[in-house]
């Protein structure tokens, strides 16, 4: 791909500061920045020179920001989805038997699945992530980048992960433009209150924001409530913890009074529409987007999901929400849009760089296919995009003004080999977990044998 080209004969939604769609729009793209956008039959002759992409049927938006990823979960597919507590009886036994190269090649599926799915940029939060920003950095994908840290209860914990997470966020900054280390405490109940001041105190002296889970169960809740005497949301409020640079997964076990932290304080909590329904306890996120606090959308890991596919789980942030209301303008589609471009834009500190399609914005952006059976007629655009659209209508992925992924096929890496290496090690790392965690037996007694 040459440094330079123009998109033309498409529909652009610039999710700019008006709004604004531009029908058979172009935009013209140079190394990784956006030059100009407006009509096709003006920029062909201003531009007349450089490589064109034929953007006829096809919709352009700002590239999808997923707020919440465990990427190298992904050979561990499915596996709580019929499992009560699934995190504490499932995830963390299976973590123990993880090798750094099975995080770096579980990113590479899940972050190539994610790209698939619309997402240009992943906020992640796991374990070995030197290994997963080795795999995001070979694919393409922008990400937000965290090492979790446990002082207890979880797979790996103790202070050589602390210090990890704190060197590894001093090893990357402004190491790669693909890559933004944040600090990454896994939850409430499983970091020591010292390390969340610390984590605290660090995040602020090297700019940099933190990325944990927040009442995403009822023992965390519970934990919380034994031991301090409060929920989990103000236990971070009263220790001083919650701040616009602040993003909170899941939320999901809280009560309207700590609902005011978030309005005070400006941090932001992470909505995962499918793995929240799929699991009975939606969060309430358009009560809290209609105080004006900053829900973002995330996609959560595969093992509750089922798939990295952010395109997907906008159709079903907008239905759960309006039946968790009972209100059908509940979550309208520009209000979803939002919070996976803009709004995720601005909470991770890019709000003038990412999130809209304007000239000087660096080039993210994804081109839907827009001329299918089901996307046919189309009466109303952003309806159309929320409800009628999936993750395999995504037609071209650009990334930092690099086409990673075109006419559907990843350009950075070669599918069949990820498939064949999640076949191979997927099985591989459960046999390992299986062997080492007898309570694990009854779940895969096929894995074990294949």
């Amino acid at each position: 791909m040459s440094a330079k080209f123009l998109i033309t004969h498409a529909t652009v939604v610039t999710m700019n500061d008006a709004r604004d769609v531009l029908y058979d729009g172009a935009i013209l793209l140079s190394d990784e920045r956006i030059v100009a956008l407006g009509a096709t039959d003006d920029l062909l002759v201003q531009y007349p020179e450089g490589e064109r992409i034929d953007g006829t049927g096809k919709v352009i938006l700002p590239g999808l920001i997923n707020a919440h990823t465990h990427i190298a979960m992904s050979l561990q597919k499915g596996v709580t989805m019929s499992v009560p507590e699934g995190l504490y009886r499932v995830m963390w036994p299976v973590g123990k038997s993880l090798t750094p190269e099975d995080c770096y090649v579980g990113a590479l599926i899940g972050g190539a699945e994610a790209l698939k799915g619309g997402t240009t940029c992943v906020v992640d939060h796991y374990f070995h992530m030197e290994q997963v920003a080795r795999a995001t950095t070979e694919l393409g994908v922008r990400g937000v980048m965290g090492h979790t840290i446990m002082s207890r209860l979880g797979p790996i914990t103790g202070e050589r992960e602390l210090e990890e997470g704190i060197d590894f966020v001093k090893r990357w900054k402004g190491k790669d433009p693909l890559v933004i280390p944040w600090l990454a405490p896994h939850a409430t109940d499983t970091v020591a209150r010292d390390w969340l001041l610390r984590l605290r105190d660090v995040a602020t002296a090297e700019g940099v924001g933190l990325h944990l889970h927040v009442a995403q169960s009822p023992r965390e809740r519970d934990y919380i409530q034994e031991l301090y005497g409060m929920g989990c949301v103000d236990y971070l409020a009263d220790i001083g913890f919650l701040g616009p640079d602040v993003l909170a997964a899941h939320c999901l076990f809280i009560d309207t009074a700590e609902i005011d932290h978030f309005e005070a304080s400006g941090a932001h909590p992470l909505y995962c529409p499918m793995g929240h329904a799929l699991h009975g306890h939606p969060q309430r996120a358009w009560e809290m987007i209609q105080r004006g606090i900053g829900v973002l959308i995330g996609t959560d890991c595969v093992c509750t999901n089922n798939e990295m596919n952010l395109v997907s789980e906008l159709r079903i942030a907008g239905t759960s929400q309006k039946q968790l209301v009972g209100d059908f303008e509940a979550m309208p589609p520009l209000k979803i849009l939002e919070t996976v471009t803009r709004d995720a834009a601005d909470a991770i500190g890019m709000g003038d760089r990412l999130g809209s399609l304007a000239p000087g914005y660096l080039a993210d952006l994804i081109m839907l296919d827009f001329d299918g059976l089901h996307a046919v007629p189309n009466y109303g655009l952003l309806d159309n995009i929320i409800y009628t659209c999936h993750g395999r209508d995504v037609n071209t992925v650009i990334v930092h003004g690099k086409v990673v992924v075109r006419d559907h096929r990843l350009t950075t890496m070669d599918e069949g080999r990820l498939v064949a290496l999640a076949k191979e090690r997927g099985p591989a790392l459960i046999k390992r977990a299986l062997a080492s965690e007898e309570d694990l037996a009854y779940l895969w007694r096929e894995a074990g044998r294949s």
